[in-house]
């Protein structure tokens, strides 16, 4: 068992599972735009696989969401109020450096069309502006202005529906049989279910609670175990990789926190640097990487050695903006955000 006290302390090898995260998620959207077809003709064949596969650091995201609020709201009693200040304060500490993706998703786009003779311009509705301002885009059925926004809808209601199981009073309760529902999609028998609905990653986010309460001695470590085992599994059965990889980060977890490194493990600085811009790279690296190579090919050239300084360029200012963003944008918002109390004294 952790105590509460050392579990709040910096956690730097949740850290750098966000900076492997937000580099894969990087990565696999180079190869996924086509950015780099002669480099990638050119790469080992395991090379190409595990950038293929860069997209699963959005399993590793949910996870560490999913332990990262059990931690936020631990020890604490949660009825509707509280529930009320944690959605505000992780709407004040997320939604502005979203909004900034937002207006810098679209910009680029409208730039690239104006530059670009052969590339249709895009239009952006207002109802499509304000249904992502609010995260519900995906369930009123428009397009992701950015591809990576639709796993913001999700997580806004991972928070949400959290929390609100907490405030029933028999959170613990209410979470096990939330468990149980969860563990119909990577064992493959969960229904369709309209698009921008979490209940299909539920599982993740939950994966992360469970490792959180597991490690607090507040769930016994085979009812996690048992859990994990049951998503892993399933996943492996239906060649889900996505549901692997969230089963392989909450075991990695768990065991280093059995182990008490999460607060000294890959403590090292470039990784480091990497989780605290991971939320910022996150969300802009599309534009910013579109930006890179849109110079490149207008400058000529696509042969191996020209894509992977192209590349080398695109991660420099992806980084680079993030940078700005988090120092920007970032910083003063969690520090805004940590204003609210989620409980009144």
């Amino acid at each position: 068992m952790i105590s509460v006290d050392s579990l709040k302390r910096r956690l730097v090898f949740i850290d750098a599972l966000r900076g492997v995260a937000a580099l894969s998620v990087v990565l696999f959207h180079a190869i996924e735009g086509k950015h780099i077809p002669a480099l990638q003709a050119a790469m080992p064949a395991w090379l190409l696989w595990i950038i293929e596969h860069g997209h699963l650091g959005v399993a590793i995201f949910f996870v560490i969401s999913g332990f990262v609020i059990a931690l936020s709201l631990n020890d604490r009693p949660v009825g509707l109020a509280t529930t009320g200040r944690f959605m505000l304060r992780r709407s004040i500490r997320i939604d502005p450096p979203y909004w900034v993706a937002i207006v810098m998703a679209i910009a680029y786009s409208v730039l690239a069309s104006m530059l670009v003779k052969s590339r249709a311009p895009e239009s952006f509705s207002a109802t499509q502006i304000l249904a992502h301002i609010f995260y519900v885009q995906d369930l009123l059925g428009y397009k992701n202005i950015n591809t990576v926004f639709w796993t913001l809808c999700l997580e806004i209601q991972f928070y949400l529906v959290y929390a609100l199981l907490l405030a029933t009073g028999r959170g613990s309760i209410a979470l096990l049989l939330g468990g149980a529902v969860s563990l119909l999609w990577p064992l493959g028998i969960g229904p369709s279910l309209h698009p921008g609905l979490f209940l299909p990653y539920w599982h993740g986010f939950l994966l992360g609670v469970a490792v959180y309460w597991a490690l607090r001695g507040k769930l016994p470590w085979l009812v996690f175990a048992a859990y994990a085992l049951v998503i892993l599994l399933g996943a492996i059965a239906h060649e889900n990789n996505f549901s692997i990889a969230c089963a392989m980060t909450a075991a990695l977890i768990f065991i280093v926190g059995t182990m008490d490194r999460l607060h000294s493990l890959l403590n090292w600085r470039w990784l480091q640097g990497l989780g605290a811009i991971s939320y910022s790279l996150y969300l802009i690296h599309n534009p910013a990487t579109g930006a890179t190579f849109r110079v490149g090919k207008l400058i000529g050239g696509n042969s191996a050695a020209s894509n992977a300084l192209w590349w080398a360029l695109s991660i420099a200012a992806c980084i680079a903006t993030a940078w700005l963003m988090l120092v920007l944008i970032e910083r003063p918002s969690t520090k805004l955000s940590r204003k609210v109390a989620l409980s009144v004294k």
